[in-house]
């Protein structure tokens, strides 16, 4: 048997969508309710004299808890409907608060009732009101377990004290529709948390090929797409504040000999080591590395001033790891050659780059292993 893993967003997604849905449905069950209490108000008007049962007692009591129903209800739907803010938090505490309420003024109206001993209505008006909060409810246990123990309470602590009312079959009927309320709430909160599941799974997708879109498959930083949408960002955000950023073009020195040397695994692995140390080396300047495609890489400074000391850790950091380059004729060790430019307002994307890219042709050219700055 296998369990689902403890996952922090889908238990956020999970309450948030209970406060969602409580607030939601809450229109319908007080609009139930608010039904529910004007017939109770007025079934003695409606029904012929031959039809009732004894004065209930105490005398007003169904009446005057039918009057705060009604309160309560149309107090919390204006109340829902009207609030300026459809989101805050005290809305869901009063959608909740107002469940407990309902159900104590439903609670002495069987009371009422079965005292009276009226028992026509209690089954029927007890099934229709447990099952209209499971359907509203049953996302959350708590809230529904708030309406439907006061009124069960009620009426069993009761029926007991007038045994009169208490018959097999009367018990027999409540037993049954215990069971399924208590089935029904489990199939409707499956159904509820198999949603809220899929849709977490689906977003999860959506966010890992997300990923899988942005990166380099390889290397797993940045690949050139999202690089230079990046780059166009950072664009308006210095042209607006009428700063400047550093670019760094790199090349690893004489890759087609190492690959050719050791094979196109230890070259894949090769561009993987330099990744880690491009990262490594621009952690502390919040840089951004990219591979701008074979064994070409670039990163983006916020501060230009930091240029030099960036290219001056990568060459350092790259030496610390040692890589050996046989076929290397600048240097037994894998190296970079690397182009210094720094964006100007004013600037676009593209000139900056071939500032750089001209930058790190010129460190070619002076024997690679070096920097050079536009």
């Amino acid at each position: 048997m296998t369990t689902k893993k403890p996952c922090a967003a889908f238990d956020f997604r999970l309450a948030e969508m209970r406060a969602i849905a409580i607030k939601t449905s809450m229109t319908w069950f007080l609009w139930v309710n608010i039904l529910f209490s004007l017939f109770l108000l007025g079934r003695r008007y409606f029904s012929t004299v031959d039809t009732l049962t004894a004065p209930l007692n105490p005398a007003g009591l169904l009446e005057t808890m039918m009057v705060i129903d009604l309160t309560l209800s149309a107090g919390v739907l204006f109340i829902l409907r009207m609030a300026p803010l459809q989101n805050a938090s005290w809305l869901r505490s009063l959608a909740k608060g107002v469940v407990v309420g309902i159900s104590l003024c439903w609670s002495v109206c069987f009371y009422v009732l079965i005292a009276s001993g009226d028992m026509r209505l209690i089954f029927p008006f007890a099934a229709l009101l447990l099952f209209t909060a499971l359907i509203s409810l049953y996302f959350d246990p708590k809230v529904l377990l708030s309406f439907i123990a006061p009124v069960w309470l009620t009426i069993l602590v009761t029926s007991l004290f007038y045994p009169s009312n208490l018959t097999v079959l009367n018990a027999l009927l409540w037993i049954l529709l215990a069971g399924m309320i208590e089935s029904g709430r489990r199939i409707l909160n499956s159904w509820f948390i198999l949603a809220l599941r899929r849709e977490q799974e689906n977003a999860d997708l959506i966010q890992q090929l997300g990923q899988l879109a942005s990166k380099d498959p390889l290397t797993g930083i940045a690949n050139r797409r999202t690089f230079e949408t990046r780059m166009d960002q950072e664009i308006i955000s210095h042209q607006r504040e009428g700063t400047e950023f550093g670019l760094i073009m790199l090349d690893v020195d004489h890759f087609k000999l190492y690959n050719d040397y050791y094979g196109h695994q230890g070259g894949d692995r090769c561009l993987m080591m330099i990744a880690r140390v491009l990262e490594s080396a621009t952690r502390d300047n919040h840089g951004v590395v990219g591979r701008f495609g074979g064994e070409e890489f670039i990163v983006l400074l916020p501060d230009p001033g930091q240029l030099q000391s960036t290219a001056a850790a990568i060459a350092s950091t790259l030496q610390s790891q040692a890589q050996a380059h046989a076929l290397s004729p600048v240097n037994p060790l894998v190296t970079v050659s690397q182009g210094l430019a720094t964006w100007e307002v004013g600037q676009t994307a593209q000139s900056v780059i071939a500032r750089a890219d001209k930058a790190l042709y010129s460190a070619k050219q002076q024997g690679r292993n070096r920097w050079v700055q536009a």
